[in-house]
């Protein structure tokens, strides 16, 4: 089911799956997701109250909250403001939200989500309305409500004889800074785990397994995109990143970096699962055969 809402006195829309999940897609500015209900619970997505109470298109950035999109690598660019109106498209089982061509960057940018069984396709796209190349990639950010029992899942690794678990420490970046040595870091023979301490921290790694799991609560979350071997990825080759702060926790997919072409629209897809059901978190394997069967 889809059909157009008003949320916190801005244009949106809602969709739901088979098992009656409830995703919300802002489009009066944007594009941007701004909910997930799983299962009739609460949105366990990130809102940032006060940058609902002003909306202009003057202004500078917002976070709002929920998931967006920016371009990769980190630049001036990830914090142009996206405040304007966008265009949607609305289908019997997906919603489509457009923005207007960016006059700086000259790039296009949209959210495509569809229901699918009991999961959600989210499907990211840019496309370079200029006549230059552009040389980025598709950055996937989503939002998390901070919580006391929170746990993020990173399937470090690979299923390989020659198996080398690496993860990138963002140390120092912009004003920020990572704690190496921070509690919240738990590496595993087999997960990297963040028990998230309010601190500000970043990581970021090779997934080659392509999922990552949040659990707040009784809410699990997971956010699968696929790894693409041989492939060009940012910040040294990183396709998933993981940022924390005291308001909220951020889960990112990337994906390889494109030299986008004039005229040409370029992809990157997650596929989402929300729900009470419990995930194991024994062995990467086990975790990743159980959500397999979680998007059936």
């Amino acid at each position: 089911m889809t059909e157009k809402i008003d949320f916190r006195g801005l244009e949106a829309a809602r969709i739901l799956n088979d098992k009656g999940d409830e995703v919300i897609l802002l489009y009066g500015v944007g594009p941007r997701i701004i909910s997930f209900k799983p299962e009739g619970s609460k949105n366990f997505f990130y809102i940032n109250d006060d940058d609902f109470k002003r909306v202009d298109s003057s202004e500078g950035w917002k976070i709002y909250g929920g998931t967006r999109l920016w371009t990769s690598v980190e630049s001036k660019w990830s914090y142009l403001p996206d405040n304007d109106k966008c265009d949607i498209e609305i289908g019997e089982n997906y919603i489509e939200v457009v923005s207007k061509t960016n006059p700086e960057t000259l790039l296009q940018k949209s959210l495509k989500v569809e229901a699918i069984n009991n999961a959600f396709k989210v499907t990211y796209s840019i496309k370079n309305d200029g006549d230059y190349l552009i040389t980025a990639g598709l950055w996937a950010l989503s939002c998390l409500k901070p919580g006391s029992a929170s746990e993020i899942y990173l399937p470090w690794g690979e299923d390989s004889p020659w198996n080398v678990k690496d993860m990138k420490y963002w140390r120092a970046w912009i004003s920020s800074c990572s704690d190496i040595k921070s509690k919240q870091w738990n590496p595993t023979n087999e997960f990297f785990i963040i028990k998230p301490t309010g601190e500000v921290g970043k990581v970021g790694f090779t997934n080659r397994w392509g999922y990552a799991i949040f659990k707040n609560e009784k809410i699990n979350f997971v956010k699968l995109s696929d790894y693409i071997e041989g492939a060009f990825y940012p910040d040294d080759g990183c396709s998933f990143e993981l940022y924390t702060c005291k308001d909220f926790y951020e889960l990112e997919s990337l994906s390889p970096i494109f030299a986008m072409k004039p005229k040409r629209t370029y992809y990157h897809t997650e596929v989402w699962w929300a729900g009470t059901k419990d995930i194991p978190t024994n062995t990467i394997k086990e975790s990743y055969s159980e959500i397999k069967k979680l998007f059936l």
